[in-house]
């Protein structure tokens, strides 16, 4: 499963930071270009490791981050997981503050 931590400050893939929040809470539209091509490029490691015909439904990504989060950017990252070929998206609250947030996303 890949995952999505939205922190207050940055959008963090797999432990690497690939958009700023406040960015991306200023554009309009819901895709968010650099989660889809962190999103990418973790779906071709994906399918190097698994076989050709790995279907988009069995994709998994877990977004986390905490109850505070504004619905709209979190629809914006859902959407976005959706134009990346994720067919199974699975959320995650943390009832942490945000430096543990930060923490945790330094640790993985």
């Amino acid at each position: 499963t890949v995952v999505i931590l939205i922190g207050d400050e940055d959008i963090i893939v797999q432990g690497t930071p690939v958009a700023r929040v406040a960015d991306v809470m200023q554009r309009s539209g819901n895709s968010i270009p650099e989660l889809k091509a962190a999103l990418l490029r973790q779906n071709s490691r994906v399918i190097r490791r698994a076989s050709a015909d790995t279907e988009v439904a069995n994709r998994e990504v877990t977004i986390m981050g905490d109850r505070d989060i504004p619905y709209r950017l979190l629809k914006k990252v859902m959407a976005t997981c959706t134009e990346s070929d994720y067919g199974r998206i699975s959320l995650a609250v943390l009832q942490k503050s945000s430096d543990q947030l930060g923490e945790l996303a330094a640790a993985r």
